[in-house]
């Protein structure tokens, strides 16, 4: 009787194991990672472009530790548009840079 038990709790764990593992698959049968909260990092770089339309901006800024990023030149998005307005390409600038887990945007830039 006892194995029996024992049996049933066993396999009852194993398969709300699978479960668990199955509902953190994506649709393609990929793990996906779970909701990340904000992440922040401060960054200094050298503007290469601007497009003040977009919001956006071109930096190539050092490591960001925080962010586990390697220095690189990427186009981030501003939150406001408005910090644009003074910026020169080949400015040095200091960043505030926030991920969602989906998105990089900096939200403050001088």
């Amino acid at each position: 009787m006892k194995r029996v038990l024992l049996f049933i709790l066993f396999a009852a764990g194993g398969a709300g194991g699978s479960f668990a593992q199955q509902e953190s698959m994506g649709q393609h049968g990929m793990q996906t990672a779970p909701a990340a909260g904000q992440k922040t990092a401060k960054g200094t770089g050298l503007i290469q472009q601007i497009d003040r339309e977009k919001g956006v901006v071109t930096i190539k800024h050092g490591p960001l530790p925080a962010l586990n990023m390697t220095a690189m030149t990427m186009t981030y998005t501003v939150k406001d548009g408005r910090q644009l307005a003074n910026l020169k390409p080949l400015q040095k600038v200091e960043f505030d840079l926030t991920y969602d887990g989906k998105d990089f945007t900096i939200t403050r830039i001088r």
